[in-house]
This record gives C-alpha cells, structure tokens and sequence, in this order.
C-alpha cells in the first residue's frame, strides 16, 4: 500500500508533541475527522506505546502515552507539564493583559482574532496596561529586552507562534489566531488548581492528568 503523505504528517505532528487544531495543522485536522483515518493513526500509534486523544474541548488531537509504568515514558511527560507549571504565571499573565485590552471577561478561546496594532494603541494609551506587558516581558517565556510598547508586544506574540498558541493570519504580518493549543493548557491549569502545589508527584489522579499532557 503506498503511503499517505497525510498520515505521515499527522503522526509526525502528533509524535513531535505538537497539538492538531483546524488553525494550525488544518490537513491534518481535516485527516482526523475521518473514522477510518484516526483509527489508522491510533493503529500505528498503539505499537509505541502511544495513544491519540482530545482535549477536553474534543476538536484539538494530541499524542499521548498508553502506558506511565516505563521510567522513560513517565518521565517525559512530567517534564512537558514541568515545562508548563514553570510558565503558569506569565501565561495567567498574558491572557489577564489581553482580555483587559479586549475589555472581556473570556479567555483567548481557539480561531480569535489578535491585532497587533490594536494591543499597540490600547497599551500605549493606558499607564497600567503597560506596566503589565513591561512586568511580562521580564517572564520567561516572554522575556525580551526591548524598550518600546511596540517591540515587547511583537516579541510576546513571536514567542507564541514559536510555541504553537498563535499563527499569523492573513497577508498583513500583524493579525494573529489562536489555535486549540489554549484548550491543552486550559486543561493543565484546570490540574494545577485542581491539585495545587503537585508538580511531578506520583499519583494515580497526576498520571491520568499526565497522560492529557
């Protein structure tokens, strides 16, 4: 049977770490949808030990571990959710700033809009917003040294494309969207302030968290 360029690039995703939304890997979105598609993906992924899940939201496709007994396979995972643990605060931090700007009381939710130029004149214009992006640009995974209104924005949006929550939409350079990425770290901190204080424990409750992970 010859092969799928398109499963190759899911499970290739999928094995990566990366998340599968309609915004970020749209074809291989559109792959999953198919009953027999995803079965053959979850058929391969189930020789390594891996099985293919949903977020909580149940359109964001993720690659996780079938089984946590392996030292290997455990370990991992708890360093990809170490990894979002120690960013917590700036990405709190971040959407507090956005949906401030956006006057909203919602969270940055998988398809919104973010205007740049938009978020460059609301925080230029209000003290205390800018006070917030300075004390974000100083928090890893934002930090940057830039001095300016304009360039710590860019650099925060840049470092969200980098890690997958935004891509750039549309031809100007300036419009970004947010990807199902959010749902998977909605999801993390539903743990975390579920289980406060519990980073790499070895419960059964953090391992079946650990597996959405």
């Amino acid at each position: 049977m010859p092969s799928n360029p398109l499963f190759e690039q899911t499970v290739t995703a999928l094995m990566a770490g990366e998340v599968i939304c309609e915004y970020r890997f749209p074809d291989c979105y559109t792959y999953l949808l198919k009953t027999e598609h995803r079965q053959r993906v979850a058929d391969f992924l189930d020789q390594i030990n891996r099985t293919l899940r949903t977020t909580s939201s149940r359109d964001t496709w993720v690659c996780a571990y079938q089984d946590l007994s392996a030292p290997e396979a455990k370990e991992a995972v708890r360093q990809q959710f170490r990894e979002v643990a120690n960013h917590l605060e700036a990405f709190v931090q971040f959407l507090r700033l956005v949906m401030n700007i956006e006057t909203t009381d919602r969270p940055i939710a998988p398809g919104d809009h973010l205007k740049e130029g938009r978020m460059i004149d609301r925080v230029s214009n209000v003290p205390t917003l800018a006070d917030k992006l300075r004390s974000l640009s100083e928090k890893k995974p934002f930090q940057n040294k830039r001095s300016d209104v304009a360039g710590r924005i860019r650099a925060v949006l840049d470092a969200l494309v980098v890690k997958g929550y935004l891509v750039r939409f549309g031809t100007s350079g300036s419009v970004y969207q947010a990807t199902g990425k959010w749902t998977w770290m909605y999801d993390v901190m539903t743990f975390i302030q579920t289980h406060e204080g519990i980073h790499a424990g070895t419960g059964d409750d953090e391992e079946e968290q650990l597996r959405l992970a």
